[in-house]
C-alpha cells in the first residue's frame, strides 16, 4: 500500500507523526515503543497495538502508532485477506474442529467487559 493511500486510511497528516529512527525499526524498539508508555493509535486514539516506521516524502522516517483495527485496515492486502486476517482464520478454524470452546481476543478488553468477567 502506497504510503498515502494509507495515510488516508488513517484519516492522518504527516505532520502529526513523530520522528522516527532512520534505521528500520527493530521488533523490540516497535514492542518497547508501546509496551513502555502506550502510544495512542494515530487514527482513533485507543491504545496502540501495532507501531511500524513509514518513510514520508519530504518528512523523513515517521512513526506510525496504530491499533490492531486500523493496522490491518492500512496493511497491504494485494487483493485477499490481510495476512493476520488470514492467520486468524486459520486459527479459529482448528479451534472448532478441536471443539475447544475459545474467546480469540484482537483488542485489549475493554474496562467493562474486564468487569464482566
Amino acid at each position: 500500500m502506497q504510503i498515502d493511500d494509507m495515510l488516508r486510511i488513517l484519516n492522518v497528516e504527516p505532520a502529526q507523526l513523530p520522528p522516527a529512527p532512520s534505521s528500520p525499526a527493530r521488533a523490540e524498539e516497535a514492542f518497547a515503543r508501546v509496551g513502555r508508555t502506550a502510544q495512542p493509535c494515530v487514527s482513533c486514539g485507543q491504545p496502540a497495538t501495532a507501531p511500524r516506521i513509514v518513510d514520508i516524502p519530504d518528512g523523513g522516517p515517521r512513526w506510525v502508532d496504530t491499533c490492531t483495527p486500523h493496522m490491518i485496515a492500512s496493511t497491504r492486502t494485494g487483493g485477499t485477506s490481510a495476512p493476520e486476517s488470514e492467520a486468524l482464520n486459520t486459527l479459529r478454524s482448528a479451534v472448532r474442529l478441536a471443539g475447544v470452546d475459545a474467546v480469540l481476543l484482537t483488542a485489549p478488553l475493554t474496562e467493562a467487559e474486564c468487569t464482566r468477567g
